[in-house]
C-alpha cells in the first residue's frame, strides 16, 4: 500500500503527543503527519523521533490529502472539525466522547469487536471508548465466553490524566500548597484534587448516576453487543496522575471456578494477568506505559450466586486512548481502506 498521509489534531496533547511516539514505534507505512492544533498550540514544536515538528493551524483546509485523521483534542474540536476531514477524503479515529454514543458511528476496541470496522464508512468516523470502557471490554468479553453474564458492579478509580494537562498542573499546585502548609490552592467553586478521593465524573444525572457512568455502560454495551446488560458503576477521581483502576464484580448465569477464568483472560489478546502471589496486582503506577489491560486479584465473590472479583488497570492515555486509536488505525488500514 502506498505510505499513508496522517494528521494528528491536538498534537500537543497528552493523547496527541502518545499517538505520535506509537506511530514512530509501530508499522504503519507513513509518509507525512500533520501536526495541527489551536491558536493557543500552533507554532510550538512537539512530536517523538521521526514525527517531531513545529504544530500547524487546524483549519478546514488542514486535511486535503490526509488518508488517516487522528483526534485527540476535546469534544468540541470534534464537532467543528471531523466533518471537514470526513468530506476531504479522511478516515477519522476520534479519542474524545463526541461520537462514542452515536449509533450511526462505530464504537471499536480491536480486541473484542474489528469487525464493528465494517461500517465505518457510514460516517467515515470511528469512535474510541473511554479507558475504563476499554479495559471492561476487553475482559467481560473472555468471561462471557465461559458463562453468560447476569449482572455487572464495578467502582473506577480514575487519574487526573484523562482530565486534560489542566488539571494535571492543578492537581501538582495544590498538593504543592498543602504540603507547603499554605493550605488549599483549589477555588473554592471546585472540589479540591489534592490528597482527596471525588465520587463524581461528569454532571449528576436524574436518578443519581454521573453523566460519566452512564456513558461507561452505554460503551461497554456497545462494544460487547450486549444492550440489556445489567452494569452499575461508580465512577471516582483519585489523586493520582495517569490510569484507571477497576474494582470489577461479575454475576454469571453458570458457575466459574476462578482457575478456568484465569486461564481464559491469560491467553488474550489486551490482557495481563498477574497471578504471582507475591505481587497479585497492578497498580494504577504501575501501568504507565504498558499497552494492555492489568488483571488481578481474580477471586470468587462469595456475595453472588456465581459471582467472581477481579481488579483491573489500563494506562489511561496509552492504551487507553493513544494505542487503541492507532490499532484501530492499523486494522483499518489492512482491512477496509
Amino acid at each position: 500500500m502506498t505510505p499513508l498521509r496522517l494528521a494528528v489534531v491536538g498534537a500537543g496533547s497528552l493523547r496527541g503527543r502518545e499517538i505520535l511516539r506509537l506511530l514512530d514505534e509501530r508499522q504503519l507505512e507513513v509518509a507525512e503527519v500533520r501536526l495541527l492544533g489551536s491558536h493557543r498550540t500552533a507554532g510550538s514544536e512537539v512530536g517523538e523521533g521521526r514525527f517531531a515538528g513545529r504544530i500547524g493551524l487546524l483549519e478546514p483546509s488542514a486535511f486535503a490529502g490526509v488518508d488517516v485523521a487522528f483526534f485527540a483534542a476535546g469534544p468540541s474540536v470534534a464537532s467543528d472539525y471531523a466533518a471537514h476531514a470526513v468530506r476531504a477524503g479522511a478516515a477519522v479515529i476520534e479519542c474524545s466522547s463526541r461520537y462514542r454514543l452515536d449509533r450511526t458511528v462505530p464504537l471499536v476496541v480491536p480486541e473484542v469487536n474489528a469487525e464493528a470496522l465494517a461500517g465505518w464508512r457510514e460516517r467515515g468516523i470511528v469512535a474510541m471508548p473511554s479507558a475504563a470502557a476499554i479495559a471492561l471490554s476487553v475482559v467481560l468479553a473472555r468471561l462471557a465466553e465461559l458463562a453468560e453474564l447476569r449482572r455487572v458492579v464495578v467502582a473506577t478509580y480514575h487519574g487526573i490524566a484523562g482530565a486534560g494537562q489542566r488539571a494535571m498542573y492543578r492537581l501538582s499546585q495544590e498538593a504543592g500548597a498543602l504540603l507547603r502548609g499554605e493550605g488549599s490552592w483549589a477555588p473554592r467553586s471546585r472540589r479540591r484534587l489534592a490528597f482527596n478521593v471525588i465520587p463524581q465524573l461528569g454532571a449528576i444525572e436524574p436518578g443519581g448516576a454521573s453523566a460519566h457512568e452512564t456513558a461507561i455502560v452505554e460503551e461497554v454495551r456497545r462494544v460487547l453487543g450486549m444492550q440489556e446488560l445489567p452494569m452499575l458503576v461508580t465512577a471516582v477521581r483519585v489523586p493520582a496522575f495517569f490510569g484507571v483502576g477497576l474494582a470489577l464484580s461479575v454475576e454469571t448465569e453458570a458457575p466459574v471456578d476462578p482457575g478456568d477464568a484465569v486461564a481464559a483472560l491469560r491467553p488474550a489478546p489486551g490482557i495481563i494477568v498477574h497471578e504471582d502471589p507475591a505481587i497479585p496486582y497492578a497498580t494504577l503506577a504501575d501501568v504507565v506505559g504498558t499497552g494492555a489491560t492489568h488483571v488481578g486479584r481474580l477471586r470468587r465473590d462469595p456475595s453472588a450466586e456465581h459471582g467472581l472479583a477481579l481488579w483491573l488497570a489500563i494506562d489511561s492515555i496509552g492504551k487507553g486512548a493513544a494505542l487503541n486509536a492507532v490499532q484501530v488505525a492499523e486494522v483499518l488500514v489492512r482491512d477496509w481502506l
